[in-house]
């Protein structure tokens, strides 16, 4: 039976996403959380603070420990369905690495699904391991993607803002996305995801922990357990370690962006980035503990319908901001693009309500299409039963 509070949680998540995704849509991969005009007002600088210290890092970890607790489950089931759980979990996860290309050439460069996939698949070398064993290698995990973060920001002097030739570059993507053809879009949003790839390998450590921490927090039975003492260690993590550096990683990103403008970058603001992570520890805590069953009904259906609605704000996005679409995104001001993504949550809670309600479907189109080809071959009667 679906817990309807994991499914709010991923909902959640979801629209946490599209809130910095947005921002960078028109700019490429330079700055995850975009930029303000010199002319901004208090509110746009607000916004962006807002989007900085509390969005930006915070919901694709949940997204990830979600991914990791989902796993579990479903490889149990698996188990129970094929003496070949491996192998129908390699070709799930060959869709979603297909998926994930196929978003990040034609739809959008910011894919992460793709990194998703290369993640899940490690997680099969700690699947038959016990609660100690995983924890063990949830902590190896996070050990290894702080060492990863820290060595090269120590070797390498990180850069302040952006040379000249990225500057060009943003300005490229800036003219192109906001007015160009699709197909004059198409060659520039590839070279900008072959450049995210390469980042995304750089991050593989850090979602490999995150997964393994909601693999974890499965096993060990805490999403079950509210008043689990992980919870409120996750609640004092996120507070003294994660809200000072998301406060000082908001400041540090506004005073740089209205500084340097377009050569601004986040490369300088790496450490409390990352320290920031924790925060996401809290969201996690309080929502799972404290949401209210309204919210939690509200969310669940699009959190049961993740990868289709992560293809649809891309083409939301794409329609309402590109060239290709409205252009409405160099007439819209930083709070009017926050503002603009908020309609499109609120668009697809709907759909997604209506979709799973009235209109009596199962699963989201993609997460059918998903669960036809990982389980394609298997009894259908288990197959029918198994959560996607």
């Amino acid at each position: 039976m679906r817990d309807e509070r994991i499914d709010a949680l991923r909902g959640f998540a979801l629209f946490g996403i599209l809130l910095v995704n947005i921002q960078s849509f028109l700019y490429g991969a330079t700055n995850p959380i975009g930029y303000i005009a010199p002319d901004a007002g208090m509110l746009d600088r607000m916004t962006l603070f807002a989007t900085a210290a509390f969005v930006n890092v915070k919901f694709m970890p949940l997204f990830a420990m979600l991914f990791g607790a989902s796993f579990s489950l479903l490889y149990a089931k698996l188990k129970t369905m094929t003496s070949e759980p491996r192998k129908i979990y390699r070709r799930r996860m060959l869709f979603l690495f297909v998926f994930g290309m196929l978003h990040g050439v034609f739809f959008y460069f910011g894919d992460i699904t793709q990194m998703y996939a290369i993640a899940g698949l490690v997680l099969l070398l700690y699947v038959d391991r016990d609660v100690t064993g995983i924890g063990r290698a949830a902590r190896n995990w996070w050990i290894g993607a702080a060492v990863f973060t820290a060595v090269p920001f120590a070797l390498i002097e990180s850069a302040l803002i952006l040379p000249p030739r990225y500057v060009a570059d943003v300005k490229r993507n800036i003219e192109v996305f906001s007015y160009g053809s699709y197909f004059e879009q198409l060659p520039v949003r590839v070279g900008e995801f072959g450049d995210l790839i390469v980042g995304n390998f750089l991050g593989l450590p850090l979602t490999v922990a995150l997964m393994l921490t909601g693999m974890l927090a499965q096993r060990a039975g805490w999403l079950q357990q509210r008043d689990a003492r992980a919870w409120r260690t996750a609640s004092t993590l996120g507070l003294l370690i994660g809200l000072p550096a998301s406060l000082l990683y908001g400041y540090w990103m506004l005073s740089d962006i209205e500084a340097y403008g377009l050569a601004a970058t986040s490369q300088g603001a790496t450490v409390p980035m990352m320290l920031s992570i924790a925060l996401s520890f809290l969201y996690a805590s309080v929502f799972l503990r404290k949401a209210p069953p309204g919210l939690v009904a509200l969310l669940a259906p699009a959190g049961r319908m993740p990868l289709t609605n992560y293809l649809l704000q891309s083409i939301a996005m794409g329609a309402l901001l590109s060239g290709w679409g409205l252009a409405l995104g160099p007439r819209l001001s930083y709070w009017q693009t926050a503002f603009v993504a908020m309609l499109i949550v609120m668009g697809q809670i709907l759909l997604s309500r209506l979709w799973l309600g009235p209109m009596k479907m199962r699963q989201g189109p993609l997460e059918a299409l998903w669960r036809a080809w990982t389980y394609r071959g298997l009894p259908t009667q288990q197959s029918s039963r198994t959560a996607s």
